[in-house]
């Protein structure tokens, strides 16, 4: 291995903690104790749990279906819950499992929410929370987002196991970052803990649930590398922790052959008859359209009739989770939920005219190139933590190291056409459109600003940008176009807080600062940047981009907020030829 790589690696190694097994046994221990609950769904189903029902759907070809929701209130969320198995009963539908959205606030210990940014959805409290979601209706409902890679992982885990909730997740946002909390060590036992009492319920049919897209995969360029990686997860959870782990993915992953060629690697290298490795596959969220949204049902319905044939070809268990038409804009609403649900099931009812025209020995091809490289990939992980010094036995000292990771080096680190290089450009075996876009997207931004004349407008301007979250893409685009124009730019990564951001700032000697937010923190992260201006003195400019919206008091949907952040003193504008400008004026 290169030695600047070995070096760095070494660099990322945890310090001192206790063995991380000795943890496991403990959450084994306490998982014991634990009493499982059983969801409305398994009881009023017929089957044991929900993973019988996915593999009895597997035997008899039928496709699952999955959706995402987080309304404002957990009194909406369990009310729409109701109406949405009334809805799809009266039509003879089912959705099979639900995924709640909740606020962020969740991942946090109560103490920690106070100073914490909100964001748009409900916040659980209490066990009895977890309970009436369940109950809410015979659809099997999973905990995923913010509970087990959290700093409030152990009260989650614990509630959503004893409602009933069959899957926990998610494990790929071990990468996510929490404002306020900083104990990471904390944070990490009590999720080596938890896979403990996961472990202790593996004969109970639960599991560990990850989404790819939330994690390291979400950076990667290669496909390759998602297979990789998520041979990694599978090590740390099935291997070292004895626990069941399944996968969901695809939010950014566009190309058809890209999406279906994962399922088809990560089915072949990790499903058994006993645990299929698949969940469900998330619609893409680049394609869509922010104007004239109705015209996203024409991609959204083409990209689920290509996955239910290949489902019905090779009977993965890959469910297929729809995606509302106004998900670039905003949370969605039942309505609009319910209504690119039907779109997908009049879909599948007419899937099977096409089966006679389908050829699929050039996914069959991709997937097994997958395979091959992903597997490399995993080996130069465990090699790159032997030669490291890290203990590939010990899960806490895995997740740690991997927690340690700048995001954008991860896939440098160990893909196939890097790892014995002395190089970090990779030669992608078979490229994600979105790193693809996103190169393509900010070369046309610059093209257009150098003909406006604005080359070298930032010359001489040192520039802070981070992402207030874990979304990176975005913040990859302003880096290149900022830089592009002359700046010295220094990206402080995902998952900053306010305060962090103007440190760094004060750390590097400049006023300008920039910040990407999503999940409805806009108002909130503009607010605290606001007061931390007044109370330190200084004139920082400070701009901010992403989805600038927020749920305001009285109100059940977000709304757009960019004319507060304005009246805050904070220039935000989706749009760098109003942005460059504006800072090189300045």
């Amino acid at each position: 291995m290169d030695k600047n790589k070995l070096a760095y690696l070494k660099s990322l190694r945890p310090g001192p903690h206790r063995n991380g097994n000795e943890i496991l046994k403990d959450g084994i221990k306490l998982g014991k104790t634990i009493k499982a609950g059983k969801s409305r769904f398994a009881r009023e189903s017929g089957y044991s749990s929900y993973l019988d029902y996915k593999k009895d759907c597997m035997k008899k070809g039928k496709i699952t279906w999955n959706i995402l929701m987080g309304l404002a209130s957990l009194e909406e969320q369990v009310e729409a819950t109701r109406e949405l198995y009334e809805f799809t009963r009266r039509l003879g539908f089912s959705v099979d499992s639900l995924q709640p959205i909740p606020s962020g606030l969740v991942a946090l210990p109560k103490e920690y929410r106070e100073n914490a940014p909100s964001t748009t959805s409900f916040v659980t409290e209490t066990f009895d929370d977890y309970k009436a979601q369940v109950e809410a209706a015979p659809i099997e409902v999973t905990f995923n987002d913010y509970h087990l890679a959290s700093p409030n992982c152990l009260e989650t885990t614990i509630w959503a196991i004893e409602a009933g909730a069959s899957l926990i997740g998610e494990f790929s946002q071990i990468v996510w970052g929490y404002p306020g909390f900083t104990d990471e060590l904390k944070r990490f036992s009590d999720m080596v803990t938890c896979l403990g009492i996961l472990a202790a319920k593996r004969d109970d049919m639960f599991a560990v649930k990850t989404y790819l897209d939330d994690g390291l995969p979400g950076y990667f360029i290669d496909t390759v590398s998602y297979v990789g990686y998520t041979l990694i997860e599978h090590y740390i959870c099935t291997q070292l922790c004895n626990v069941r782990y399944m996968v969901a993915y695809g939010g950014l992953l566009t190309e058809g052959d890209t999406r279906m060629a994962i399922a088809m690697a990560i089915d072949k290298l990790l499903s058994t008859e006993d645990q299929p490795a698949l969940h469900y596959i998330n619609s893409s969220t680049n394609s869509q359209w922010d104007h004239d949204i109705h015209a996203n049902y024409g991609a959204s319905v083409q990209e689920y009739l290509f996955e239910i044939l290949v489902e019905r070809k090779y009977n993965m268990g890959l469910g297929i989770n729809p995606v509302a038409i106004t998900e670039k804009l905003r949370v969605p609403t039942l309505e609009e939920l319910q209504n690119i649900f039907l779109a997908g099931k009049r879909a599948e009812e007419y899937a099977h005219q096409w089966d006679k025209f389908m050829d699929f020995s050039y996914l069959e091809k991709m997937r097994d190139i997958l395979v091959e490289q992903g597997k490399v990939f995993f080996d130069n992980f465990l090699a790159g933590c032997t030669d490291a010094g890290v203990d590939v036995k010990d899960p806490l000292d895995l997740i740690l190291f991997i927690r340690n990771f700048n995001p954008l080096k991860f896939e440098q680190m160990f893909h196939p056409s890097t790892f014995d290089e002395d190089t970090e450009d990779i030669q992608p075996f078979q490229p994600t459109i979105l790193g693809r876009q996103t190169v393509d997207m900010r070369d046309e931004i610059v093209s257009d600003l150098l003909k406006a004349g604005y080359e070298g407008s930032l010359k001489g301007k040192k520039i802070i940008i981070a992402s207030a979250d874990a979304h990176t893409y975005g913040l990859l685009l302003v880096e290149g176009v900022l830089t592009s124009m002359g700046a010295e730019v220094v990206n402080g990564g995902v998952d900053m807080d306010a305060a962090d951001l103007l440190d760094l700032a004060d750390e590097e000697g400049t006023l300008f600062a920039g910040i990407s937010c999503h999940n409805g923190q806009a108002l909130d992260y503009g607010r605290q940047l606001a007061e931390l201006r007044k109370e330190r003195g200084r004139d920082y400019t400070i701009f901010m981009g992403g989805k600038m919206n927020a749920i305001l008091p009285g109100h059940s949907e977000p709304t757009d907020i960019e004319h507060m952040l304005h009246d805050l003193g904070i220039f935000a504008e989706n749009n760098m030829s109003k942005t460059i400008p504006f800072l090189g004026a300045r």
